[in-house]
């Protein structure tokens, strides 16, 4: 009997064993793939590699999210944590079912490592300014000067108010190459903007 394959640690390194065992390249059967640590789709780091998964990995910290589904009775549940694809850190495990629970913790671990203080940045306060702003370069200006120096340049995350409890954290896509982290929205700006509709009657 084959001894089973010793996971390895690191975003990277996790990933390139996942698509190894999918693809039939372990003693691992390959449906079991999906209970190893990998960064899930859509996140950074997240394509197809089984040969070696970014070899030349970046000068600076790059957050991601790794996941796996463990076995729970008759059903599987997901696990999440946070990973960087520059170095091997890794955050702890989180339990949930995805869309906000579990995964957002673990991202934001992930850029408590690769950024922190982004707690601090300058949030985007309107649902019209996450895809507009970017696209105005005065105001995107205006925003990102207040980001610490070369944070633009390595990927720091924009922070947006959330529209909802439990808003799921966007990963960067081809339109915005950049994690946009969803936080609460403090609680007097409700108030306050209340008091000044009214002002206006």
């Amino acid at each position: 009997m084959t001894a089973p394959t010793a996971e390895p640690t690191g975003a990277r390194a996790r990933q390139t064993l996942y698509w190894r065992v999918r693809n039939g390249r372990t003693p691992e059967p390959t449906e079991s793939a999906p209970r190893a640590w990998h960064i899930r789709h859509g996140h950074p780091g997240g394509e197809y590699s089984d040969l070696g998964h970014d070899l030349d990995p970046s000068g600076h910290h790059v957050p991601t999210l790794l996941t796996r589904s463990r076995p729970t009775g008759r059903r599987e549940a997901e696990e999440f944590r946070g990973g960087c694809l520059a170095c091997g850190w890794e955050g702890p495990v989180h339990r949930g079912d995805g869309y906000g629970d579990g995964d957002n913790q673990a991202v934001e671990e992930a850029h408590d490592h690769a950024f922190p203080g982004w707690r601090t940045l300058p949030p985007l306060t309107t649902v019209e300014d996450r895809s507009a702003l970017p696209r105005d370069r005065g105001r995107w200006a205006q925003l990102t000067s207040r980001y610490p120096s070369g944070w633009l340049d390595q990927g720091a995350p924009l922070v947006a108010w959330s529209r909802h409890r439990r808003e799921v954290h966007a990963p960067p896509h081809r339109g915005r190459p950049r994690y946009e982290l969803r936080v609460l929205r403090p609680p007097g700006s409700r108030a306050n903007r209340t008091a000044d509709q009214e002002a206006l009657f």
